[in-house]
């Protein structure tokens, strides 16, 4: 098992991560004695969730803007933030940058600077407001992770997902069109079985995944409480944003964050049996 506090930290960091905060990917009790036995998913559900991992295993890089919302409903607050992403297959693991340059917090225009970059082991975020860097050892040297695994991966992905997996932890539905909904998606709702560990977290999970790529143009995470809703819209993602020659110095911070104050968190040793 990964640790549970780092996995917590970096969840905001990869949008999949962006869109998928304060979850750590425990195995789940599903086969537990007494577990209810659920109805197989719809033939519709289980071909789209097939595409959806076949795409995944298809990418090798991604370079797309994303829109990350998201709604306090027990403050009544609201925050976007306007960036790009990118991802890039490498060894032992893949690499990400997020990087936000605007945000709107409840009208109001900040041009704060926001990024996440993993890279090797490390998750590093930098915030130009507060001048503040943290670097944190997610993996061991050496570590490979399986990032489309959701028992293992230190964050979960928007895309590649596994179908058993889904449908081992969700009861997935295919919901009607909808007015605002993007065009030429399949709309999956997705609701944590009962037995499964992520129902502590999850209250929804919302994929819109297009018909022509097969990979998500929407994500929406509502947390189990039912008072925290993030949205994450990939607006310019087409055939252009995938598979572009993006060079292993894409994936870096700017300069400046190198003047920014730097803390580090070394990953913590894991008890004897996790």
């Amino acid at each position: 098992m990964l640790d549970r506090s780092k996995t917590a930290a970096c969840k905001l960091a990869i949008l999949m991560a962006l869109v998928m905060p304060n979850v750590s990917f425990g195995q789940n009790d599903a086969n537990k004695e007494g577990a209810k036995v659920n109805e197989p998913a719809p033939a519709e559900v289980v071909a789209i969730l097939e595409r959806l991992e076949q795409a995944g295993k298809d990418i090798k890089t991604i370079r797309c803007k994303v829109e990350f919302k998201t709604e306090d409903t027990l403050n009544i607050t609201e925050t976007t933030r306007y960036g790009t992403i990118q991802f890039k297959r490498a060894e032992p693991n893949p690499m990400f940058l997020v990087s936000f340059d605007k945000m709107v917090a409840d009208g109001i225009l900040l041009r704060q600077q926001v990024w996440y970059l993993f890279r090797d082991r490390w998750l590093i975020e930098a915030n130009s407001k507060s001048q503040n860097r943290i670097d944190r050892e997610i993996l061991e040297p050496g570590e490979q992770a399986d990032f489309f695994d959701l028992d293992k991966a230190p964050f979960p992905m928007p895309f590649g997902q596994k179908k058993e997996q889904i449908l081992k932890n969700f009861e997935v539905k295919l919901i009607p069109p909808q007015p605002g909904d993007p065009a030429a998606c399949d709309h999956l709702l997705c609701k944590p079985k009962e037995e499964s560990g992520l129902a502590r977290d999850y209250g929804r999970l919302d994929y819109y995944v297009s018909r022509k790529l097969n990979l998500p143009l929407r994500i929406l995470v509502e947390d189990a409480p039912g008072t925290n809703l993030k949205v994450a819209d990939f607006g310019d993602l087409t055939e252009k944003s995938i598979n572009l020659d993006l060079p292993d110095s894409a994936f870096v911070l700017p300069k400046e964050t190198d003047g920014y104050h730097k803390t580090t968190e070394p990953k913590r040793p894991q008890p004897p049996g996790e």
